[in-house]
């Protein structure tokens, strides 16, 4: 199911630890990858630069365009992706909040 999204523009799908409002999605057809990260509001920019430079190389940047019909869905950056690219682009949730229950 690739493409599919958990949640529409933060429906209620948040981190269980910090609250951060969380978009968790399959992306990719062939062998697809479980992205979880962190959705800013639509009208904060995120461009590609410097989420290209706060990544890790366990890490990988999301495009996130945000369409005016349909669900949101992230896409895979590569080495050619336009710098200039006007959507926002993510990189996964690292939550910096401590878990208050031990289990």
């Amino acid at each position: 199911m690739a493409g599919r999204a958990g949640s529409q523009d933060g429906d209620g799908s948040r981190c269980p630890a910090c609250r951060a409002p969380i978009l968790t999605q399959w992306v990719g057809d062939t062998a697809a990858l479980k992205a979880r990260v962190e959705l800013p509001a639509p009208s904060e920019p995120r461009p590609y630069g410097p989420a290209a430079t706060a990544s890790t190389p366990d890490d990988l940047v999301w495009c996130l365009p945000r369409p005016r019909h349909g669900p949101l869905r992230l896409r895979w950056t590569t080495g050619r992706h336009p710098p200039d690219c006007p959507h926002q682009h993510l990189t996964s949730h690292q939550c910096t909040t401590e878990p208050s229950t031990i289990f």
